[in-house]
């Protein structure tokens, strides 16, 4: 992936989004020291287990959901809630691409091999948002998707397609820290309330724009740096196609989904969204003020035009 070619600009130390009612609320899960969030590897180690009972002629589902799915961690049973993981899903998985599930034995090692340069990137949020809190971070394997995901429990990260050697996940994580910093300053209701009743496109793109923005603040890139040249070749087209449908709650073309158009990459959404907030900070006279509405937004038409990214379309 090319770095992305925008350059976010914020330059004062941000004030927190999380009120002190709310610090004083956390669980153990929680911690507001970055050095002391935990890594969670308990579900690939359990996964790796039950994978090895495998044999010919064995009900691979019934053991995968007895010795994996049913062993769970929080984190995996939040995955399993969230991403309707079965054992049936599970044993495709497997059975479609077996030298992936065969050698995951080692990935606890690697992973936490890198655990110094997530702290690293966990700092430089803690900095950005001096409020942040960091929740557990699962790594889990799931059916061959490569989620990874914010949740009530912590970040749910799914490994079994990962590469070797190991690309740098910072990014991914940061995103994922983010959308936990978002709960946290919207509340769990309103923050989960877009992905039903209050569904929208624009307030989606919004949501992932915002956690891409300070991905890129962290680590310099976003995670769908592939999307980046395309969106900003075609920048002026795409926001007249997206604009018109920004108000319903299809998803469409814009992410989640391949596009109906087989030159635009997938997840343009997510980058015409960090445009949007980038915008709405640039525009700002208070950075800090900025920072903590940009995390707490729930009025996602109103944001816009205070963003005054519309206005270079202007004739």
């Amino acid at each position: 992936m090319q770095r992305i070619l925008y350059v976010f600009f914020i330059c004062v130390s941000l004030a927190g989004v999380i009120s002190p009612g709310t610090n004083a609320q956390l669980s153990e899960y929680l911690t507001m020291d970055p050095q002391q969030a935990r890594f969670v590897y308990d579900d690939i180690h359990t996964f790796v287990h039950a994978h090895g009972l495998l044999t010919p002629g064995c009900d691979s589902v019934a053991i995968l959901q007895s010795e994996y799915l049913d062993k769970g961690t929080p984190g995996l049973r939040m995955f399993i809630e969230k991403y309707d993981l079965t054992a049936e899903r599970l044993v495709k998985a497997i059975r479609t691409h077996p030298e992936k599930y065969d050698s995951l034995g080692d990935l606890p090692d690697l992973i936490s091999a890198k655990e110094p340069s997530y702290r690293e990137a966990f700092v430089e949020l803690k900095r950005l948002i001096p409020n942040a809190v960091f929740p557990r971070t699962y790594f889990l394997i799931g059916a061959y998707r490569g989620i990874g995901s914010g949740s009530t429990e912590g970040q749910l990260i799914s490994v079994e397609k990962w590469k070797r050697p190991l690309e740098d996940k910072r990014t991914l994580l940061i995103h994922e820290l983010v959308h936990f910093q978002q709960v946290m300053a919207v509340g769990y209701d309103k923050y989960k309330a877009l992905f039903g009743p209050e569904k929208n496109l624009l307030g989606l793109s919004i949501r992932e724009g915002t956690a891409e923005f300070f991905a890129n603040l962290v680590t310099g890139k976003i995670t769908q740096d592939e999307a980046v040249d395309y969106t900003l070749k075609h920048e002026r087209r795409l926001w007249h196609l997206f604009r018109k449908e920004m108000n319903g709650a299809e998803t469409g073309d814009w992410m989640w989904s391949k596009p109906s158009d087989p030159e635009q990459p997938m997840h343009v959404g997510y980058v015409l969204g960090s445009l949007i907030v980038e915008a709405y900070c640039t525009n700002a006279n208070d950075k800090s003020k900025a920072v903590r509405e940009i995390l707490g937004v729930t009025d996602y038409q109103a944001f816009l035009e205070q963003s005054r990214y519309a206005e270079k379309f202007e004739e």
